[in-house]
């Protein structure tokens, strides 16, 4: 190699640098993020609500919801959502103990409220409250409390307030307000009643009449007020019968309500704090009780709240009772049914119907007492979900499923503890959540595992453990975990209950499950093909309990099962759990440490690799290789010191993810872990807060999930740097790269695609296809996707990679070449001889030019034509020669002008052609003169000879010339193409 210019190259370099694209991370990729789950307050939208309480749940005629809620996070109380009960907010600043909520028929902004004592209104949606004229019928003194209001349009409002008097003996009233005039409440004369409620006809405009629930302390009874008529004059009040004395009351009214007809239909809930309670019909004046706990063996239920839709004779009715069920009647009342999965809370079941229901079946419902929240029901109230202001909270984030199916349906199902077991599903990776089963549900104790079935695209199963009615269970949904059926997990020898430590779901039937017998002290796995219903297989795996349970990528044709206990030892089972061993087999002694937890590597069908993961300080992850280790090998050489594994899984594409346990212990990744001399590990804590304790891992093709358990966060992590850089230029094994200045070959740079979010990236380049030894400056780092390269030989093969370093490491691209160019027209080959413009060269010259470094070859045309149209000597391709000098075979016409030129053939490149040499041929020889003598004797005549063909050169030449040009023309077109990739 001749000396190089290095400044000049390096300013050749320089000016060869472009603008090129930078490097660029996704903010969700390659770090850690929160993933959004119900929390209380402001920021949560109070979907979390300790202490709430809700109650007076009400409805605008837009569909806003309001309610009266106590959390005790904040002092107001009036709460509002406009998204059907899936985001809260409080409203007005109400600080109030609120009795009592009412919405204008007409006008979705104006809403009253009511205290013990006072009716405040608002005329914007609930911002801004005025208070009425104070004290309706005294309320606020001498025993006398607001119990019910209700609101009537007649071109203005009429609010309506009933009263009650907690003394015995004394008794409220029913008195209204004319808003055209808000100076004073106007009495009624009910007469001697506590009210419990009032409203007025949905006809009120036309007929005019107010309806209320009253008792005298001895009976209640429904009457009616028509104009000015007093109250019950006009059909008379009806009457509930002995000892039902209510404490609260709701009124509904059918759809084809009309109070001009004697034996109008309406339903009132009566609760009498005593059970005896029920809802009612009543016809005009006759009330009949629907005893809607009759099918299941109660004669009265105190009732808190009705609802209706529909006519009166085949109406869907709601009713919700003061134990926190709902009932419902699909005729009328006539015969009733509860839900199967109740609303959960204590007390005070308010309901309503969305305004969609007969199409949408939904309904909405709201409670009081430990585990109150806001309810909703898809099914017409057979089922309920909590999704807002839920007396409930998050302490720990239990256990996570994730769909198969995820980036198409984004379900995610997540088990909590706060109080009590909760189980969440969210349809869109957590932007939304309902709470779907929960410990505070009758004969559910605990829940501490949810999983899907592997089928769940297309079953729905959803399998959850634990314990209900006192013994271990496990409840199985076929509905995407609306409803859940109970299975009691017993023994198939002994009978006995057994505890679910472990488990692995291999269909929408088939289960393993893990437990341990401390009486004779086996870690046992038993096997169901009927979800639990009854186990038909039961293993021993060692003498303690069970750590963790996996299943082999190819279960279902090879089915092999390992399973990780508690102390150190790991155990397979190569026959679908009928029996185990442990591994190494001929282990005497535990042969790790702690808990363990297994995974198989994607290809164990072909590699029979498997994973171990330690609990205990600083021991960290193993590999071993069935039927070839003898031991377990430890891969991580760079746990972080102190580093606790508490979980392990490995991805299809086989990268394989542990999480650290340890405080900032992050998450272990490594994406060759198979790699025999050595897996490369590297540690992730980007995003996550200092202190932040990752636990448990979960994950479905690049996109992983983990618990913060010092924060109770829900984390995620996107990995994108598992697939390999995709290499652009120069292309695959492209030859005559690069543009040689003195001497060496320079302006050549690497590009590739930009891997998302990658932000640096490192290169190689290596005449050495192994990169064994990069030479120095053949290698280096950049945040972008393309790099200038430094001087290269020319006619030289170089190999090149390149992979993403950070935010985390990607797999080494495809291993590329390319041949850098013999030279451009200042290197092609000089001529030497003949020399330029010598005359009298001999017929068959001999050619010689200047060698060329790196050629394999050079390729001759000679031709009389300065155009080489029609070349006499064509020494291309296969006839190219071997060395700088050859003896003409040919012999050329004498007295005739040639031009000639040479281009030097590399392995995967060539120098352009060299200058147009020209030389004239000598003139033919002299003819000699010679004595002819005397004839002889003629020898005999031979007998004449064949005729012999022959071809005129100028066909040869034409012929031999079309060949030329079509090679020619053929070579050219190929060059470009493999230039242009």
């Amino acid at each position: 190699m001749r000396p190089i210019a290095l400044g000049l190259s390096l300013l050749i370099i320089l000016a060869s640098i472009t603008a090129t694209s930078q490097a660029t991370a996704n903010p969700d990729e390659l770090k850690w993020s929160r993933v959004n789950i119900p929390t209380e307050g402001t920021a949560g939208n109070w979907v979390l609500a300790s202490g709430s309480d809700v109650q007076h749940l009400t409805m605008a005629i837009d569909g806003t919801l309001y309610c009266y809620a106590s959390p005790s996070g904040t002092s107001y109380t009036l709460f509002k959502s406009t998204d059907g009960g899936y985001s809260w907010s409080y409203t007005g600043k109400v600080k109030d103990s609120i009795v009592a909520l009412a919405t204008a028929p007409d006008d979705a902004s104006i809403i009253y409220y009511a205290t013990s004592s006072n009716i405040y209104r608002s005329t914007d949606a609930g911002n801004n409250f005025v208070l009425l004229p104070a004290n309706p019928g005294g309320a606020g003194s001498n025993y006398v409390e607001i119990t019910s209001i209700d609101v009537a349009y007649l071109g203005y409002y009429i609010v309506v307030v009933g009263t009650r008097d907690t003394d015995n003996g004394e008794y409220g009233g029913i008195y209204t307000l004319d808003e055209r005039t808000p100076f004073a409440w106007t009495d009624t004369n009910l007469g001697n009643y506590d009210v419990y409620a009032v409203a007025s006809s949905p006809n009120f405009p036309g007929d005019r009449q107010l309806v209320a629930v009253v008792t005298d302390e001895t009976d209640t009874l429904v009457t009616t007020k028509v104009g000015d008529a007093a109250w019950g004059a006009t059909i008379g009040d009806a009457r509930l019968g002995a000892l039902v004395v209510a404490t609260s009351a709701d009124i509904a009214f059918p759809e084809d309500y009309d109070a001009s007809i004697a034996y109008y239909v309406l339903f009132v809930a009566i609760d009498t704090g005593s059970g005896n309670g029920d809802v009612y019909r009543t016809n005009g004046a006759v009330a009949t009780d629907l005893n809607i706990g009759f099918a299941y063996g109660l004669s009265n239920i105190d009732v808190t709240a009705v609802a209706v839709s529909g006519d009166a004779a085949t109406a869907n009715l709601l009713a919700g009772t003061a134990s926190s069920q709902v009932y419902l009647s699909t005729d009328g009342g006539s015969n009733w049914t509860r839900s199967t999965k109740p609303p959960t809370g204590q007390s005070k079941t308010c309901v309503l119907m969305a305004p969609d229901f007969a199409d949408s079946g939904k309904v909405y419902a709201a409670t009081s007492g430990t585990e109150s929240a806001f309810s909703i029901s898809q099914d017409s109230g057979v089922t309920w979900n909590q999704i807002g202001v839920i007396d409930t909270d998050i302490s720990e984030i239990v256990d996570l499923a994730v769909s198969p199916n995820y980036g198409q349906d984004d379900t995610l199902f997540m088990l909590t503890w706060g109080g009590e077991h909760s189980l969440w599903r969210s349809l869109n990776g957590g932007t939304r959540w309902e709470r779907v089963f929960t410990s505070a549900l009758a004969n559910v104790d605990e829940i501490d595992k949810v999983k899907l079935s592997p089928n769940y695209n297309s079953s729905q199963v959803v399998f959850i453990a634990g314990a209900g009615g006192g013994n271990p269970a496990i409840w199985k949904s076929t509905d995407n975990g609306q409803t859940f059926n109970r299975r009691t997990s017993r023994d198939p020898t002994t009978g006995a209950t057994f505890t679910i430590d472990i488990w692995a779901v291999v269909n929408d039937n088939t289960l393993f499950v893990g437990s341990f017998d401390a009486i004779n002290n086996l870690g046992l796995v038993y096997g169901t093909t009927n979800s639990g219903f009854f186990y038909t297989t039961r293993a021993e795996a060692g003498s303690q309990s069970l750590n963790s349970i996996a299943l082999s990528p190819d279960y279902e044709q090879d089915g092999t099962i390992l399973v990780g206990n508690t102390n150190g030892w790991v155990y397979w089972s190569n026959d679908n759990g009928v029996s185990f061993e442990p591994l190494p087999p001929d282990a005497s002694s535990a042969p790790i440490t702690g808990s363990i937890t297994v995974a198989f590597d994607p290809e164990y069908s072909r590699n029979k690799t498997v994973y171990a993961a330690s609990n205990t300080a600083d021991k960290g992850i193993y590999r071993f290789i069935i039927g070839t280790s003898t031991s377990w090998k430890s891969i991580d050489g760079t746990l972080p010191s102190g580093g606790m594994v508490s979980q392990l899984v490995v991805s299809a594409g086989g990268t394989l993810y542990a999480t650290n346990f340890k405080a900032d212990g992050g998450m272990e990744r490594c994406l060759n872990p198979t790699y025999s001399l050595g897996p490369k590990f590297e540690t992730t804590t980007s995003g996550l807060d200092d202190g932040a304790t990752l636990s448990g891992l979960w994950l479905y093709e690049s996109r992983l999930w983990s618990t913060d358990t010092t924060n109770t966060r829900l984390m995620t992590f996107t990995d994108s740097l598992t697939l390999p850089v995709t290499l652009t230029s120069p292309p695959k094994q492209a030859p005559g790269i690069g543009t040689i200045i003195n001497y060496t070959i320079s302006n050549v740079s690497l590009d590739w695609e930009a891997l998302t979010g990658a932000t640096s990236y490192q290169w190689q380049l290596d005449p050495d296809p192994d990169f064994s030894t990069v030479p120095a400056g053949f290698e280096g780092n950049t945040t972008a996707s393309s790099t200038p390269l430094p001087p290269l030989e020319p006619a030289t093969t170089y190999y090149w990679r390149v992979r993403a370093i950070e935010p985390a490491l990607s797999p080494w691209s495809a291993k590329w070449s390319f041949t850098t160019s013999l030279g451009s027209t200042v290197t092609a080959p000089e001529l030497y001889s003949p020399e330029a413009g010598s005359s009298g060269v001999p017929i068959k010259p001999v050619f010689q030019w200047g060698v060329i470094a790196g050629a394999n070859s050079y390729e001759l045309l000679v031709s009389t034509d300065a155009s080489f149209g029609n070349p006499t000597i064509l020494k291309i391709d296969a006839y190219a020669l071997q060395s700088n000098t050859w003896q003409c075979n040919v012999g050329l016409n004498y007295d005739t002008t040639y031009y000639w030129k040479v281009k030097a053939i590399g392995s995967n490149s060539y120098s352009d052609w060299s200058a147009i040499g020209a030389f004239t041929t000598e003139s033919p020889p002299p003819e000699s003169v010679t004595t002819t003598p005397p004839p002889a004797t003629p020898p005999p005549t031979p007998p004449p000879a064949p005729p012999q063909q022959t071809i005129p050169d100028w066909v040869i030449y034409l012929v031999g010339g079309l060949l030329l040009t079509i090679i020619l023309v053929l070579t050219t077109i190929l060059a470009v193409v493999i230039r242009r990739g």
